[in-house]
């Protein structure tokens, strides 16, 4: 019947996860490779920079006293709760929610859980963007499930209880508008998507359906809360599931505990890791240097480990399609830099746009030709919609947003490198015929970078800013040589050492403070942490109150602490309101505040 057919579609299109380095037909089982990620109910994400300092130590308390879920239980009422119909699921860039998603659907589809829905159905928004023409509900189901025009009548069925996901409502560029939009009940009548959307929403369309919504934290307000039943957020790996998935996605025994132990020893990469597709990255890089590099050279700081990534992927690709004899890292960025560069330029001016998925036609700007077999299909993945009657583009995105933004200072780096100008400045005379005088020096550009970064309320720019800076450095200069010249950035690096600390010891966001701290860890300054590990030490932080940069750096000095504690003890120093203020960003790494 429908349902079974139903079922084994969906139990067919995500068994796999489709990994851009996996080769064909080697892509891993979801049921091998998935571990749980830590979901909770209720707003618990990051406190605004801006927000008023009065409340702090309540806020906190809040964040850390948050009701966890479980995957199969997001549509379950807690015991005061009515019927849950709309669950909206938040959660940053690569923590999940996508493979999230697919696990339920998995689990549903082959009768293990969530049983009370007869259908489930998913749209991700960067694909619903290609449909541009009116189109009724039972049209977008059709398009999306051929088989269900066999029984038209299943979903309008009392009887029957669908559920409809929504993937990435950050992506969409449809138009939602709960003011302006009509009503709309009618599920074989055409009108607009975002008409459609709206409604289904507003539950003027089969309103017996359950919903689940899923987005980046920045796009949630577009729909009002009165009809949101249930907030879930998607806080990523705990730190037994970070090493978990480490050991599922590396089958050798061996290799995975030398994986393990090194990340433990890299507190900054440990705790980048409760970001899935971040595990993914660094799982692939090791995977590759513990394995084949005799040489003791193993990354350490986040632009050296997508600086590998990247050439990973290059390897990848020339043995699948060039089937020659091993080439040197050089050869490979060399014989691709028009290619890589191109990426690069497209990542950088749609990182400034907010843009983080693009249509061939935007492709063709670049220069990018998709169809021919290259580093593309290893950096890119594409998503088609074999049975749209719409168009038939494809829609491509990066991997995961950070190698966008490595990209995109891949980008920024290298027109210095190359052509002695500052991308981060637009373009006026002395840009297009520089002179002597209006050259750029790499400090200018680095500056440009953290002044724009610092200004920044929600980060959007900050790991941009630490591949910027890490790219520069020796190490990663001869990794990626190739692309361009290696140079003697030693001077401009002090220079921007120096710079970084004297904003660290300006009135800099908190957020924006802790990432000044990990820009001097991918710079190799170790500096100003010791002179503050030595206040520490001599206890006078615990006597008096102290300047608003010390207790940022007392903040990443505790993030960075191997001591693995669940507790976060504030009475231990003699804190302002301010210092207070300072801690928040690394609350979330702590499930009690005392």
């Amino acid at each position: 019947d429908t349902k079974t057919i139903h079922k084994s579609m969906l139990r067919g299109k995500f068994e796999c996860v489709h990994e851009s380095i996996a080769k064909p037909g080697q892509q891993p089982l979801l049921n091998d490779l998935y571990t749980n990620v830590w979901i909770t109910e209720g707003e618990c994400g990051e406190i605004n920079s801006e927000h008023e300092v009065r409340d702090i130590k309540a806020k906190m308390r809040k964040r850390t006293q948050v009701h966890s879920m479980k995957r199969k239980d997001i549509f379950k009422p807690l015991l005061d709760q009515k019927q849950v119909k709309t669950v909206l699921t938040k959660g940053i860039a690569g923590i999940g929610k996508t493979i999230t998603v697919q696990k339920f659907i998995l689990d549903w589809a082959a009768g293990l859980e969530n049983q009370e829905f007869d259908l489930i159905f998913v749209f991700p928004f960067r694909e619903l963007n290609l449909i541009k023409k009116e189109i009724s509900l039972l049209e977008v189901v059709q398009q999306y499930y051929p088989h269900m025009k066999k029984d038209e009548r299943i979903l309008t069925a009392d009887s029957v209880k669908s559920l409809f996901i929504f993937d990435g409502l950050d992506e969409s560029k449809l138009l939602i508008d709960f003011y302006k939009c009509p009503p709309w009940l009618d599920e074989e009548k055409s009108t607009s998507l975002g008409v459609l959307l709206t409604n289904l929403i507003r539950g003027n369309l089969l309103p017996s359906a359950s919903l689940w919504i899923t987005s980046r934290p920045a796009a949630t307000c577009q729909i009002p809360a009165v009809y949101i039943s249930r907030v879930t957020e998607i806080q990523g790996f705990e730190n037994p599931e970070k090493e978990e998935y480490f050991r599922k996605k590396c089958k050798n025994e061996t290799l995975a505990d030398k994986m393990v132990s090194y990340i433990r020893t890299q507190r900054s990469l440990y705790i980048m890791c409760y970001v899935p597709a971040f595990c993914w990255i660094l799982a692939t890089v090791l995977e590759q240097t513990l394995n084949t590099d005799h040489s003791g050279y193993i990354p350490r700081t986040l632009a050296e480990i997508y600086t590998n990534f990247l050439i990973v992927l290059l390897t990848f690709q020339n043995q699948k399609y060039e089937d020659q004899a091993r080439w040197t890292s050089y050869s490979l960025l060399e014989s691709n830099q028009k290619s890589i560069l191109s990426l690069a330029q497209l990542a950088f001016e749609n990182l400034e746009r907010g843009d983080i998925i693009f249509y061939e036609n935007e492709l063709r700007k670049y220069h990018i030709d998709i169809s021919k077999p290259s580093v593309y299909s290893g950096v890119c993945k594409d998503i088609f919609i074999e049975n749209s009657t719409a168009t038939q583009d494809k829609v491509y995105t990066f991997v995961h947003l950070t190698i966008q933004e490595y990209f995109a200072a891949l980008h920024v780096f290298a027109t210095y490198q190359n052509k002695k100008r500052n991308a981060l400045k637009k373009k006026n005379i002395s840009n297009t015929f520089p002179c002597a005088k209006s050259t750029p020096s790499l400090f200018d550009v680095y500056k440009s970078a953290l002044d724009k970064s610092i200004l920044s309320k929600n980060g959007h720019l900050d790991l941009f800013l630490r591949f910027l800076l890490g790219i520069g450095t020796d190490n990663n200069q001869k990794l990626l040589n190739g692309l361009f010249n290696p140079e003697d950035n030693s001077e401009d690096i002090k220079q921007i050492c120096s710079y970084i600390k004297d904003l660290i010891r300006k009135d800099v966001s908190p957020e924006r403070c802790i990432n000044l701290f990990h820009c001097l860890n991918e710079l190799n300054d170790s500096s100003l942490v010791e002179e503050i590990k030595m206040a520490i030490n001599s206890r006078d932080l615990l006597k008096q109150r102290q300047t608003p940069s010390l207790y940022s750096g007392l903040a990443y000095i505790l993030q960075m602490c191997e001591d693995e504690t669940d507790e976060l003890n504030l009475h231990r120093y003699h804190m302002s309101e301010e210092g207070v203020l300072r801690m928040l960003p690394v609350a979330k790494f702590y499930k009690r505040l005392v």
